[in-house]
C-alpha cells in the first residue's frame, strides 16, 4: 500500500463519461463556492449588527436592524437548503437515476429544495430594494427618478414568482423550456436592473465628487466618493455576477452550476456591504446628498460664493463624532478654478 497515495487506483463509476463527472462536480464546487459566500455574509452581519448595537438605543435605526436581520435570515435558509440537498444526492441517494447531478434534477421540486429557492427569490426582492433606496437618496430624494427603475422592479418580482411556479410542476423543473424563458426575463430584470442604478449612482458619486474636489481638495473626498465607496454604494458586486449567471443559464451552460448557489449569497453580501458602511457612519444620507450638492454660485461683484455645510459629512469614528462646521469659501472669478486660493471661516 502506498502511503503517500501517489499511485492510487482510479474508481471513477463505471457507465460515467467524463462530462458526467463534469456536471457532477460543477454541483459539489458550486456549493462550495456558496460556502465561502456564506461565511463573508456571515462575518459581514457580525460586522453591521455590532456596528448597529453600539449606537444610543434611542438613535438605533431599528428598520434596518430588521432589514439586515433578514436578509441574513433568507441567505441562511437558502444554504441550509443547498447543504440538505448536497448530502442527499452525494451521500444518501447517490445512486439515483444519473448519479448525484440527476438527483439534483430530480429533486429541484421537492419541497426542500424549493423553500431555498423562494428565499434566494426573497432575498433579490429586498436587496433589490435596498439598491433602489440608495439610488433615491444618491439622486436627492426625487421620487419622479425612481419610477422607471420601480417598475423594473415589479417586473422581477412578477417573473420570479411565475418561475417558482412553473419550478414546482414536475413536467417543466426549473431546466425546461418554459422555466427557463421566466428565469431568463426575471435575472434578466433583477440583474439589468441593478446594472442600471450602479451606473447611475456611481455616476452621480463622480459628479459630486469632482464639485468637492474642485471646491476643498481631494483629502475632504476620500471618505465618502472613492472606489470602494462607489462600488459598495452601488452594489456593483451582484450585477457582475448576476450577469456572469444569466448568459450561462440563458444558453443552458452547465457552468450556471458553478455560479447559481453562489449568487444567492452574492445576494446578500451586496445589500450588508451598504448596511455595514450605514452602521459605521460612512454610508451616504439624505443629509450628506443635501450638503454636497449645496455648491452655489453667487457671481456677484466678480467673485463666486460656494457654500458646503460640512457638519452633515460627520462620520462615526469609534464612539464618538468627529464633525465640521460649514465653510464658506470666496473665490476670485477670473482665476484658474483648479488652482483658486481660498479663505475659509468655520
Amino acid at each position: 500500500m502506498d502511503p503517500t497515495g501517489a499511485n492510487i487506483t482510479s474508481f471513477a463509476p463505471e457507465g460515467e463519461t467524463a462530462f458526467d463527472l463534469w456536471i457532477e462536480k460543477s454541483f459539489l464546487d458550486g456549493y462550495a463556492l456558496a460556502a465561502v459566500g456564506y461565511g463573508v455574509l456571515l462575518a459581514l452581519t457580525w460586522q453591521t449588527m455590532h456596528s448597529f448595537f453600539s449606537l444610543p438605543q434611542k438613535s438605533r435605526p431599528w428598520g434596518l436592524v430588521g432589514y439586515a436581520a433578514m436578509i441574513f435570515a433568507l441567505a441562511t435558509i437558502g444554504f441550509g437548503s443547498a447543504t440538505k440537498i448536497n448530502e442527499r444526492s452525494f451521500v444518501q441517494d447517490r445512486n439515483a437515476p444519473g448519479g448525484p447531478s440527476g438527483f439534483e434534477v430530480i429533486s429541484f421540486a421537492s419541497p426542500v429544495n424549493m423553500m431555498g429557492v423562494v428565499a434566494y427569490v426573497m432575498l433579490s426582492w429586498i436587496a433589490d430594494g435596498l439598491v433602489l433606496w440608495r439610488f433615491w437618496l444618491v439622486w436627492g430624494s426625487n421620487y419622479v427618478y425612481t419610477i422607471f427603475p420601480a417598475m423594473m422592479l415589479l417586473g422581477s418580482v412578477a417573473t420570479s414568482l411565475a418561475l417558482i411556479v412553473t419550478s414546482f410542476q414536475v413536467e417543466n423543473s426549473f431546466w425546461a423550456a418554459r422555466s427557463v424563458q421566466f428565469g431568463t426575463a426575471y435575472w434578466s430584470l433583477s440583474i439589468s436592473l441593478n446594472i442600471l442604478l450602479t451606473l447611475l449612482i456611481a455616476g452621480r458619486i463622480l459628479v459630486i465628487r469632482r464639485r468637492i474636489k474642485r471646491s476643498l481638495g481631494a483629502q475632504h473626498a476620500q471618505k465618502y466618493f472613492s472606489a470602494a465607496a462607489m462600488i459598495i454604494e452601488s452594489a456593483s458586486l451582484y450585477a457582475v455576477v448576476g450577469l456572469i449567471f444569466i448568459v450561462t443559464y440563458a444558453r443552458s451552460s452547465s457552468v450556471q452550476n458553478l455560479v447559481f448557489p453562489a449568487l444567492g449569497q452574492v445576494q446578500g453580501i451586496a445589500p450588508m456591504l451598504i448596511l455595514s458602511r450605514v452602521a459605521q457612519g460612512r454610508a451616504w444620507s439624505q443629509s450628506t446628498i443635501q450638503a454636497t450638492t449645496a455648491l452655489s454660485i453667487n457671481g456677484a461683484n466678480g467673485a463666486s460664493t460656494t457654500n458646503i455645510a460640512l457638519g452633515s459629512l460627520a462620520s462615526r469614528q469609534g464612539a464618538g463624532l468627529d464633525s465640521f462646521k460649514g465653510v464658506h469659501m470666496v473665490t476670485d472669478k477670473h482665476t484658474d478654478s483648479d488652482s483658486l486660493p481660498y479663505t475659509a471661516r468655520v
